[in-house]
């Protein structure tokens, strides 16, 4: 039987990661997960991919009212309501996310830790700072898969790999073959898995410390050569898109639906 082993979110991309028990899951994925981002000195969007040392801050964020708190390696916190200034707009993989930068002491601290100038910035709409698509999964057996490849540290961690939920009970890559079937996660949610997740240079950083210290890209290829075009890609995990929103918990199973047919009667809906 598959379950959800654990969830991974983050109200500030890129930051540490939190493994709440329970999520909302909409269209766009977790409710309110990623929903701040950072920019960089030039505009861009800015991740651990230029900043590892990123992960070792942690954010905790509230809605209503908003509140957001940030703290940093070492003890030293920033908390306080989020109150929102100018409009910023970034590209998040192709798409302009429109935004605010945050008003108070958010951007300084920031940028002091990172070494350039960083600004908070809040997106207007939720659900609008995923990558590719809205809902990440891998498996814990493909990960101990990895961990057993030459060369591997013995146990890498879920978190090393962001997904938005861990699974549990599955066979090394067993969901590669779910892509373009629906599966139903806990009582609720129902999400098409639609492509294999492309692993990017973050992989390779030490979930704790955001220091390189693995070529998880090179692993990857090295007992799963996948190409685009002539591009090798280092494919782990998959994406999905929700096809019917709802709540998500630890320990919730995992059922395939190969033609999307079943789940409803299940669950009653």
């Amino acid at each position: 039987m598959q379950i959800v082993e654990a969830i991974y979110t983050s109200p500030v991309k890129s930051l540490g990661l939190s493994q709440p028990e329970a999520v909302r899951v909409d269209p766009r994925g977790i409710t309110e997960d990623r929903r701040f981002h950072l920019v960089g000195p030039l505009g861009a969007l800015l991740t651990q991919r230029e900043v590892g040392r990123l992960v070792q801050v942690k954010a905790d964020y509230r809605p209503e009212p908003e509140w957001l708190r940030l703290q940093f390696p070492g003890g030293s916190s920033l908390e306080g309501p989020v109150e929102l200034g100018g409009p910023v707009v970034t590209q998040i993989w192709g798409r302009n996310v429109a935004a605010r930068v945050l008003s108070g002491d958010w951007n300084a601290a920031l940028s002091g830790f990172c070494g350039q100038a960083v600004r908070l910035v809040r997106s207007d709409q939720p659900g609008q700072c995923y990558d590719e698509y809205p809902v990440s999964l891998v498996s814990q057996a493909s990960i101990e898969g990895l961990s057993r490849q030459p060369g591997a540290p013995a146990g890498f961690e879920g978190r090393r790999f962001r997904p938005n939920f861990l699974l549990a009970g599955c066979r090394p890559h067993e969901e590669d073959s779910w892509i373009g079937a629906i599966i139903g996660v806990g009582e609720e949610l129902l999400v098409r898995v639609v492509a294999r997740d492309p692993r990017c240079a973050i992989t390779t950083h030490d979930p704790r410390s955001g220091e390189r210290d693995v070529d998880t890209l090179r692993l990857i290829l090295s007992y799963r050569p996948s190409f685009l075009g002539r591009t090798r890609v280092p494919y782990f995990g998959v994406y999905g898109i929700v096809e019917r929103p709802g709540t998500v918990s630890l320990g919730d199973e995992v059922v395939l639906h190969p033609t999307g047919e079943g789940r409803l009667n299940i669950s009653g809906h």
